[in-house]
């Protein structure tokens, strides 16, 4: 999986760049999924928002777009934060973001914030709050959706690997 506006970065692996393995390791690849804008040879992939849920999984889903405070605090403890805070806003919310370093621990202190705004974070976020007892704290999951092309490749693939036959 490439990230569509980053591509590469720098080239570099984690610490040091955006990558977690090297870009020699795609050529050992029988398919190559973006997230974002494509290549030539790449499956777009794109994310599906679709409703906020309480961190503390009390009550209802909301629909992202019908959620009734339009002011949020968005929290995000992820490698690209952006597309997270895009994603809020292109669903109608005004956030005040907070970074938080990829992986970060989460304390309550790090989301007591001085209003009684709602703070919406990622899943993967949201995870390390559960314990957390705050009304205000929700989540957005995401889907990955893929095009029926990918699909019909990789069952392909999935079939020759099942019948002994080499792939890549």
């Amino acid at each position: 999986v490439i990230d569509g506006v980053r591509r590469f970065g720098n080239g570099a692996c984690l610490p040091a760049g955006p990558m977690r393995e090297a870009g020699q390791r795609l050529q050992q690849v029988d398919l190559i999924v973006t997230n974002g804008l494509a290549a030539r040879g790449e499956f777009p992939m794109k994310y599906l928002a679709d409703a906020l849920h309480r961190v503390d999984r009390r009550g209802k889903a909301v629909a992202i777009r019908q959620f009734p405070d339009k002011n949020v605090h968005a929290v995000a403890g992820i490698g690209n934060p952006s597309a997270f805070f895009a994603t809020l806003k292109r669903n109608g919310l005004r956030i005040t973001p907070h970074v938080f370093p990829d992986h970060h621990v989460f304390s309550a202190a790090d989301l007591a914030f001085a209003d009684r705004q709602p703070v919406i974070m990622t899943e993967k976020d949201a995870v390390k709050c559960e314990h957390f007892v705050d009304p205000r704290l929700w989540y957005l999951p995401i889907t990955a959706e893929l095009p029926e092309v990918f699909e019909r490749r990789f069952r392909t693939l999935l079939k020759q690997v099942l019948h002994g036959q080499k792939t890549a």
